[in-house]
């Protein structure tokens, strides 16, 4: 049997292993996570980078080139696929997908701002202003009401609106 190239194994690995599309037309419901997977974990979840230094393959294996570097500890990415052989398919924040082994991700710990929004006293418009946050931030999501997250960011605590934040449910 002849010897198929890299590049075409690559293609075939990320077309096997690509989820079902996250996004949905307006007033579809989104696809519920799947619970068949190696891990018994649902897919797509989300997870936090362990170091301050990530490297992210075109493939599952070590065998593939590294396609992005990460060097940003607690950078929240989301599990989109997985495989026995414990490496993660991953996107960030960009859209940006790639595969990390699992030894490199943690338990989602933090959550990344994505625009410049207010932090408040209390999970309601007009509350009192704690704290201005910039895009890119990382806090660290604490608690949960309604359409609001309550969070910690370098020792203040405050209340900020979910669509703020990427990296969290």
């Amino acid at each position: 049997m002849p010897r198929l190239p890299t590049a075409i194994l690559a293609a075939i690995a990320l077309h096997l292993t690509a989820p079902a599309p996250l996004a949905q037309a307006a007033g579809e419901s989104a696809p519920a996570a799947r619970l068949d997977t190696p891990s018994g974990l649902p897919v797509p979840r989300f997870a936090s980078l362990k170091s301050d230094r990530t490297n992210c393959r075109l493939g599952p294996s070590f065998d593939y080139p590294v396609t992005a570097t990460y060097l940003r500890v607690g950078l929240p990415v989301e599990i989109i696929a997985e495989t026995k052989s414990h490496w993660r398919k991953i996107r960030d924040h960009d859209g940006g997908e790639c595969w990390a082994h699992e030894a490199t991700l943690r338990g989602p710990n933090r959550a990344l701002v994505v625009k410049e929004t207010a932090m408040l006293a209390q999970p309601e418009n007009g509350a009192r202003l704690r704290a201005r946050l910039a895009a890119e931030v990382l806090v660290r999501p604490v608690g949960r009401e309604g359409r609001w997250r309550l969070i910690e960011a370098d020792g203040i605590r405050g209340w900020v609106r979910n669509d703020a934040l990427w990296g969290v449910d």
